[in-house]
């Protein structure tokens, strides 16, 4: 069985205001980030139950994940969610075309979204995820159809700059680990924190020099690091990420007279506001430079 992360070396508690994670001290000695996502995937690997499958939604994060075990020459199968009618498309396009080049076949399911919604499907799955955000539970009831084990590309390191100090914190959402509750509650095995799976893993995303010179604020009018993932997946793995725009694959939902929905109305009641917590950047790497 595939542990949600490698040793539990992060640990979140609480949740909204109370919510924070405990991070034990990350490990001195590493490789670079894409080796060290190799030797995760080889863990991973192993432990599997049955097939292995990558949630595939189009964005650059779970494309890495996807490539690093097709690297590897793994038999993974990648899961794509299609909301009918093309509400994700402009998502799912990169994850269809990514297969078509690699020649490779995923399982598609189909969410009707608006009967999903007013069937009670959305609200029911919400309710054990506990979740604020509008694209967890379509993504949930997915993993529940299928057969075998599940990564999901999250967990990737993530840094924040505060506006008002200039300093620069790791910092971590308490939604993010909404999909792991759902795994648990439906006995779901894998992990949704592959890109963050393993301490050295971490440690070699958090000290890699784009981030070193965001937190040196050498990069003027960046806030965060999100928009720089595409330089640490690519340094050292030679994967052609193509660069794209950073969607939740609701944005035509949003627009849509289905936001206007009661189910959906109400993740915004500011009771389901999920916590968030920081660390100063350089007091999670001290050890490590």
């Amino acid at each position: 069985m595939i542990p949600r992360i490698k040793d539990n070396f992060i640990r979140p508690s609480g949740t909204g205001v109370t919510w924070k994670f405990d991070i034990d001290p990350l490990p001195k000695n590493f490789n670079n980030y894409f080796i060290e996502s190799c030797n995760a995937a080889e863990e991973i690997y192993d432990l599997k139950e049955g097939k292995l499958h990558v949630m595939y939604s189009g964005g650059v994060d779970s494309e890495y994940a996807l490539s690093v075990f097709l690297h590897m020459g793994m038999d993974v199968t990648p899961v794509i969610v299609r909301l009918q009618r093309n509400y994700n498309d402009h998502d799912t396009t990169y994850a269809f075309q990514f297969c078509k080049t690699k020649n490779i076949t995923p399982i598609i399911i189909d969410i009707d979204f608006k009967n999903f919604l007013e069937s009670g499907k959305y609200d029911d799955t919400n309710k054990i995820i506990k979740s604020n955000a509008w694209g967890r539970a379509a993504t949930c009831y997915s993993m529940g159809l299928i057969d075998g084990s599940i990564i999901c590309g999250e967990g990737d390191p993530h840094i924040g700059k505060d506006e008002t100090t200039g300093i620069w914190y790791f910092d971590d959402v308490e939604h993010a680990y909404n999909m792991d509750t759902y795994m648990k509650h439906k006995n779901i095995d894998g992990t949704t924190f592959f890109n963050g799976y393993t301490s050295k893993m971490v440690a070699a995303f958090l000290t890699d020099p784009r981030m070193r010179d965001l937190a040196d604020n050498k990069i003027k009018g960046k806030l965060g690091s999100h928009s720089s993932k595409y330089m640490i997946y690519s340094r050292h793995s030679g994967f052609d990420l193509e660069k794209r725009p950073k969607f939740h694959g609701f944005e035509k939902i949003i627009e849509s007279d289905l936001a206007r929905h009661p189910d959906f109305v109400k993740l915004l009641d500011p009771q389901l506001e999920h916590g968030a917590f920081r660390i100063e950047y350089y007091d999670i790497i001290k050890d490590l430079i």
